[in-house]
């Protein structure tokens, strides 16, 4: 009898830990999702452009090919002077990712790095920090 008793309470508080853990999952994963959704603001001087059609370059000390396509967040006040330095921008990059080992350029923290030096390269050509971002549309290491 005692065996019984104690056995419903059992499974009655295993019962109710359950549900109040679904109920608190179901509230915080509820708040994530409102995140989510929130729209993002647009900068209405910044533009996006794309120097050259894509890169393409060997490894260094390797046999592999590496193709980039990339597209610059820029202000609009510089679209004209990014233009007109557009050779010079495209020797530095190319420059960069031919001294990328394999290495280098593996994995996520390869693309970031190198996406990061690019930016920085880019900011000094122009010397303006008007360069927001540097995205790629494609990255290929084969």
């Amino acid at each position: 009898m005692k065996k019984n008793i104690i056995l419903i309470a059992i499974i009655i508080l295993l019962l109710l830990v359950i549900v109040s853990g679904i109920i608190v999952y179901m509230i915080f994963s509820g708040k994530t999702a409102k995140k989510a959704e929130e729209p993002r603001k647009i900068d209405k001087n910044v533009i996006t452009v794309t120097v050259g059609d894509s890169f393409v370059n060997n490894v260094k000390d390797s046999k592999k090919m590496c193709k980039l396509v990339l597209k610059f967040e820029i202000d609009k006040k510089i679209e004209e002077l990014m233009l007109n330095r557009e050779s010079e921008i495209r020797d530095k990059i190319n420059l960069l990712i031919r001294s990328k080992t394999e290495l280098d350029l593996a994995g996520q923290e390869g693309q970031l790095k190198l996406q990061k030096e690019i930016l920085q390269a880019v900011r000094k050509i122009l010397n303006s920090e008007k360069v927001v971002n540097v995205f790629f549309d494609e990255f290929i290491v084969q």
